[in-house]
């Protein structure tokens, strides 16, 4: 099992394929993890049983496994093909752990897509294939984080039914609301209103997806941007408060030491004794 923000991916090969009437071709490389995102034509894909392919279909394929494609006549496939590799990293208590091989992603092997979300694939995959130029780490680390930022909104797709889509949209469109703008003075409740979604459902969200209410998640935010103030700089506690939402130091010190066990001043002083012995 793997966390998603422990996701590490390397891009060996990927291209936009467009065949030929009566084309057919088996899975040649079946030691990485791939992708095929259908965005023209017809044809039939067949591992186990059969699949009718049309745009809008996404195939997953994990490693070890073997796949025989064919295009229609009339109407030749279009295709996006990512291979890639997958390992997940863990950072934890200060210190990276080893590499471990991710066999397989927890994404279905076939999946039909409509609408908006749709479209955003077919760009996505079109960028991934513009972007990626073998051996150029520029593109390559550009390509990868486009491959990530895929994964992710995959990952939350499988986890999300469609008749929640539209709240799930408002959710994480407060949620980003409340990473970018921390800072500022926020309320939730008119956050909600904002949305159009109740209070009530916007907690339940939350819950269900970081296991945390929203003004906990937006105390989480401040308190790690806070940590990271004290670690890094030698602000005043007046400009972090202000830096994280708070009017003014005092508010900030009674939040941090709930947050932490710890006054700031005290945080500060053993992250230096710390990175003294470092």
């Amino acid at each position: 099992m793997y966390q998603m923000q422990d996701l590490v991916v390397r891009i060996n090969w990927c291209f936009q394929k467009m065949t030929s009437s009566n084309w057919s071709d088996i899975r040649n490389n079946t030691t990485l993890h791939s992708f095929y995102w259908i965005h023209e034509g017809s044809g039939v894909f067949h591992t186990d049983q059969t699949y009718q392919v049309e745009p809008g279909m996404l195939f997953y394929m994990e490693p070890g496994l073997r796949m025989r494609m064919a295009s229609s006549t009339e109407s030749p496939l279009l295709m996006s093909m990512v291979l890639f590799e997958c390992c997940a990293v863990h950072f934890s208590t200060g210190q990276w752990q080893m590499p471990a091989a991710v066999p397989r992603l927890d994404l279905p092997f076939v999946k039909k897509f409509n609408g908006d979300i749709a479209l955003k694939l077919d760009s996505t995959f079109r960028d991934v294939t513009h972007t990626w130029v073998p051996t150029n780490p520029d593109s390559e680390l550009e390509s990868s984080a486009i491959l990530l930022r895929l994964i992710a909104k995959l990952h939350q797709q499988e986890q999300t039914p469609v008749q929640e889509e539209q709240a799930f949209e408002r959710y994480a469109r407060i949620k980003k609301e409340i990473e970018n703008h921390f800072a500022e003075p926020l309320h939730i409740e008119q956050m909600a209103r904002e949305h159009a979604i109740s209070v009530s459902y916007l907690r339940k969200l939350f819950l269900k997806h970081i296991h945390l209410p929203p003004k906990d998640y937006l105390t989480a935010i401040r308190m790690q941007h806070a940590e990271r103030y004290l670690t890094y700089t030698n602000h005043t506690l007046r400009v972090i408060a202000h830096a994280c939402g708070y009017s003014d130091e005092f508010h900030f010190s009674k939040a941090f030491r709930k947050w932490k066990g710890v006054a700031p001043t005290e945080f500060r002083n053993g992250v230096a004794q710390v990175l003294g012995k470092c």
